[in-house]
């Protein structure tokens, strides 16, 4: 997997628990395989580790999401950017991140002045990885007001017919056990920056953000395994990247947020087709 240079935290100590420094984000199964009505013996399989990662900020609990336990430096960082609890890495002063009884905790320690805003987002969250907004009880939390990106060409067919092969040959817990989405940061030529995954897209997203917060362009592309939703709409735009593109297909609401936003978004991109959902209709 293409590992990023982490961003400094000239403010910030981190620690992380010395059981965790060894995940693999693979685990070893038992398995049998059916062929017609023939059932095999017993096989070990790599399949898709999935916990529960407990997110706290100045002591106080805010949610628990179901995650690949990988980049959780990431994680911690491109979560509390996208989900606005943070408005700058700067105003993170401490990570914690240790091993608990059933799961992994990670605790933040961010400025007091920030404390009071989060008090008013807080989320009640179930944790489901496939649902990016599971546990809101506000609707206008579930749709925010974003301020529009500046216009940015989209890349060019070539280019992102290259990044999806980039993509899929980079993934690495993909290739070895399924069931795990990837999130690709590019430059316009094509070029991967950065690349991660996770068992959720918003996941896999947030921990890309977080993995290049102070190399992130508007001029670049993210490239998702997924469909575009809403909300990997939103957490594109708070990065200030200026195209989204989707190997699968985009929701009607994903749509409409980058239109309000300036965001382009491509989708469906099965070989020489590919979708354009919002741009500015030219091409680098």
């Amino acid at each position: 997997m293409t590992q990023s240079k982490q961003p400094s935290l000239p403010a910030a100590k981190l620690s992380i628990s010395e059981s965790l420094e060894n995940l693999s984000g693979v685990a070893q199964r038992a398995v049998r395989l059916r062929h017609s009505d023939s059932i095999g013996q017993d096989k070990l399989d790599y399949i898709a580790d999935e916990v529960p990662i407990a997110f706290a900020y100045n002591g106080q609990s805010h949610a628990v999401m179901m995650a690949s336990p990988l980049d959780l430096r990431d994680f911690a960082i491109g979560f509390s950017l996208t989900e606005r609890v943070i408005d700058s890495v700067d105003d993170i002063v401490d990570i914690d991140i240790r091993k608990a009884a059933k799961g992994i905790t990670i605790q933040l320690q961010i400025k007091a002045h920030l404390v009071k805003r989060l008090e008013t987002q807080r989320r009640q969250l179930s944790g489901r990885s496939g649902c990016g907004i599971c546990g809101i009880t506000d609707i206008a939390a579930a749709v925010p007001n974003l301020s529009p990106l500046k216009r940015s060409v989209i890349p060019s067919h070539d280019v992102i017919n290259k990044a999806v092969q980039t993509l899929q040959e980079n993934q690495v817990l993909q290739n070895d056990c399924g069931a795990v989405h990837g999130a690709g940061l590019f430059t316009q030529s094509g070029d991967l920056l950065s690349l991660r995954e996770d068992v959720g897209r918003h996941n896999a997203l947030d921990k890309l953000i977080g993995s290049q917060v102070l190399n992130l362009e508007s001029t670049h592309f993210v490239l998702m395994s997924s469909r575009a939703s809403h909300e990997l709409v939103n957490k594109t735009v708070i990065a200030g990247v200026g195209t989204l593109v989707a190997i699968s297909a985009a929701t009607t609401l994903a749509i409409e947020y980058a239109e309000r936003t300036n965001l382009n978004l491509l989708g469906f991109i099965r070989g020489s087709r590919q979708v354009i959902y919002t741009s500015d209709a030219t091409s680098a």
